[in-house]
């Protein structure tokens, strides 16, 4: 669930909960029902009385046979609508019963234990809704002073200070069980960013930001399984930066972690994001795994990185090609039955093919 308070408006805790304050109000409904029948009540018309108990349990049996069909999809749709008014259905009825119980049991502190075990089971299921707890506490509170004021029997100072302190003490564990709350969310939230921070230290290269040489089988062994549904064809293609030694002899290695990172983003740049994956191999040396209609389509790629990184300008004094950064790049259709060290081995093949014919340039492995 989300911690942001308006979520949490017309929200229920736990459904384990809820359906522990359903099997609490028919079982405490059943309880007055018999003490109905049983002759133990007094001064009223007990007919009106144990009609209201069992439509409280009535309600809660469909509530219960509602929920455990929903079960954690009770916090969506239709339901999580109709939750204001079932709570206060609730309340009404209760709100009817306890006005009763005053005189019934002539015993104001009898009433108010009772109160307590109604409004402790409310508040532990409805804590992280302000709006449901006090749409079921309020109309009971209400019809509990205005029966006061009604019945012969009336609160003596010190049962009237107990009263509030109980009320109190059972409304206030709302804020604990509130606080215990956010607390276990910001500790999953932790959690799952530092998963997420992990996953990302296993499977991405910290300096350029690509995939690193660990996720790069893996994404080959997934790309060869989705090439059974489709026509098109696995290519990989070995890029090179050009006397990059000498361009950290010549720039420093600060300067050339910034090259690296520079080729990186041009690489990235030019891929299409559903069907290709840029990977930092080692050292100065990326590979991308494109799944292409055919080999035409894979040296479009080869020549769009070749082209975006010409476009960054970046000096390099030390290349006998060029006086800007430039790559060499090798082409391998991967066949049926190809390991990844195959493929990539013609893959290299291409690329000393580029430098032996004199760098800057993209050749194509030959198909076996």
């Amino acid at each position: 669930m989300d911690i942001k308070h308006g979520t949490r408006e017309i929200t229920i805790a736990s459904v384990k909960g809820y359906l522990w304050f359903l099997c609490l109000n028919i079982i405490f409904g059943a309880w007055l029902v018999m003490r109905v029948y049983g002759g133990g009540m007094i001064l009223l018309e007990t007919s009106d009385y144990a009609y209201t108990l069992i439509a409280v349990m009535v309600f809660s049996v469909i509530n219960m046979l509602l929920t455990l069909r929903l079960r954690e999809n009770i916090n969506k749709g239709l339901y999580r609508k109709c939750l204001p008014g079932i709570v206060l259905v609730f309340s009404i009825l209760w709100s009817i019963i306890f006005y009763n119980l005053l005189n019934d049991f002539s015993q104001p502190t009898i009433t108010m234990v009772i109160l307590v075990i109604i409004l402790l089971p409310a508040t532990i299921t409805f804590y992280l809704s302000a709006r449901l707890l006090a749409l079921f506490t309020a109309p009971i509170i209400f019809s509990l002073i205005y029966g006061e004021l009604l019945s012969p029997v009336k609160f003596t100072l010190i049962q009237g200070i107990g009263a509030v302190i109980i009320l109190a003490v059972v409304l206030s564990a709302r804020y604990i069980l509130l606080e215990s709350w956010l607390r276990t969310q910001r500790s999953e939230y932790e959690k799952s960013l530092l998963i997420k921070k992990l996953v990302k230290l296993a499977n991405y290269d910290t300096l350029t930001g690509l995939f690193n040489r660990r996720s790069f089988a893996d994404y080959f062994t997934q790309s060869i399984q989705q090439l059974g549904q489709t026509r098109k064809s696995l290519f990989l293609i070995v890029l090179d930066i050009d006397f990059f030694k000498q361009y950290n002899d010549i720039y420093g290695h600060v300067e050339g972690d910034k090259c690296l990172v520079q080729v990186s983003r041009c690489i990235e740049q030019s891929l299409r994001k559903a069907s290709d994956a840029a990977f930092r191999y080692g050292g100065e040396e990326f590979v991308v795994l494109a799944v292409c209609d055919g080999m035409p389509n894979a040296v479009t790629i080869a020549k769009r990185i070749q082209q975006a990184i010409s476009d960054t300008r970046v000096r390099h004094a030390g290349s006998t090609v060029s006086d800007r950064v430039t790559v060499s790049q090798g082409i391998a259709e991967w066949q049926p039955g190809m390991s990844l060290d195959l493929l990539l081995e013609s893959a290299d093949k291409a690329l000393y093919q580029a430098k032996r014919e004199g760098r800057n340039r993209i050749s194509q492995a030959t198909t076996p």
